[in-house]
């Protein structure tokens, strides 16, 4: 809850925003401002009222549901496309800014994901900075990712940022230039600095509205088309379920003692799973035949190449879609959680163990057909 009562939300409409969204209309009396882009005030609310339809993990009252406002605009955009007065009054009633706006997509190019990524945290701070100095603003979350990392090996700090790494794709790098950003300006903001890694279903219920990363190799492997992944049995990958990551984010954010700090939101070295547990989980469950795990320097350089020439339809499509996926299954980094433990303490929040839900959010893979089909009961 903030004193002023209003918050400021982007990205509502997508995984994590939605989820947050839940989260602000349940957990406190606070108005809930959606930015939304859309060209209109019809269609903004549109947008809202389908997020708010299906809100999970349960249903909204219809008190809950009053609280939220959509406001179209753009993040991209000067002033995030608002006219004049509409930006003033946002700037004199906020008290919390929670920014998760961000394009996810790992092959846009460059100049179109630093648009929003970049850009749009630009923006964003530049608000946060009219309502600080209007005495109003208390809070500014912004959500990034772990994978600012890009191309490290070994132990990542959470207060470390650039170690002169390269990056997997356009979507590392903008995040990691919209952090710099954000970091710049925590002297002026009440800023908190959250990182999740690799985000998937409800530890309770898996649901999701998003099967990237991790659930496309899982897709291929149950119809029998993945038969060989780039990466060592023992290579690590970082998962954390979203009302994990949705419950910190609310609980650090509320606690004075984490103002200006950063917070992997990650399994972290203690919780991480490899490659090798992960296709042990999936052979059982879908009762396939497990890939073979081939070094990755040797698969860029031979099989893969080999492969291609020979391969058709559906084989093909499935090396080619997996492109972008592929370093996620092979890094050699890990992300300290020391921060996050410590400001979690004694709230009763913890990362689980993978096993322990791994079943529920392939159920609701299934259930959804991989998110082409509502799935009843979730």
């Amino acid at each position: 809850m903030t004193e002023r009562g209003v918050v400021l939300l982007t990205g509502a409409t997508g995984f994590l925003g939605r989820e947050i969204l839940w989260r602000l209309l349940r957990g406190s009396q606070d108005q809930v401002v959606c930015l939304v882009r859309a060209g209109s005030d019809e269609e903004a609310a549109a947008r809202l009222a389908a997020v708010l339809d299906g809100a999970r993990p349960a249903p909204l009252s219809a008190g809950e549901r009053a609280r939220a406002r959509a406001l179209p605009g753009d993040i991209t955009r000067e002033q995030l496309g608002l006219t004049p007065a509409r930006w003033e009054e946002l700037a004199r009633e906020l008290g919390r800014i929670v920014h998760g706006a961000a394009s996810v997509r790992f092959d846009m190019p460059l100049d179109e994901a630093r648009a929003v990524n970049v850009t749009g945290t630009e923006r964003i701070l530049s608000l946060g900075l009219a309502a600080a100095g209007r005495g109003c603003l208390e809070r500014f979350d912004y959500v990034g990712t772990a994978y600012v990392a890009g191309t490290r090996a070994g132990p990542v700090g959470e207060e470390e940022l650039d170690a002169g790494q390269g990056f997997h794709n356009t979507y590392e790098q903008t995040k990691f230039e919209a952090e710099k950003l954000v970091r710049e300006r925590r002297g002026g903001l009440p800023v908190r600095l959250f990182r999740p890694s690799i985000v998937v279903g409800d530890s309770r219920t898996g649901f999701t509205s998003s099967f990237k990363v991790l659930y496309w190799p899982l897709k291929m492997l149950s119809r029998g088309l993945l038969f060989a992944v780039p990466a060592r049995a023992w290579g690590v990958v970082d998962l954390v379920p979203v009302d994990y990551v949705c419950d910190a984010i609310e609980a650090l954010s509320a606690d004075p003692a984490t103002l200006g700090k950063c917070f992997h939101l990650a399994a972290g070295p203690e919780r991480a799973s490899t490659i090798g547990d992960l296709l042990d989980l999936a052979s059982r469950y879908f009762d396939a035949r497990k890939p073979i795990l081939i070094p990755p320097e040797t698969f860029y350089s031979w099989v893969r190449p080999l492969v291609y020439l020979v391969a058709w339809g559906r084989r093909r499509q499935t090396l080619r879609s997996g492109r972008v996926y592929a370093p996620y299954l092979a890094l050699e980094s890990s992300f300290d959680t020391g921060q996050a433990r410590t400001g979690l303490a004694g709230k009763g929040i913890e990362v689980p163990p993978v096993r322990d839900y791994f079943e529920r959010i392939m159920d609701y893979a299934v259930r959804s057909d991989w998110g082409k089909a509502p799935a009843d009961g979730a």
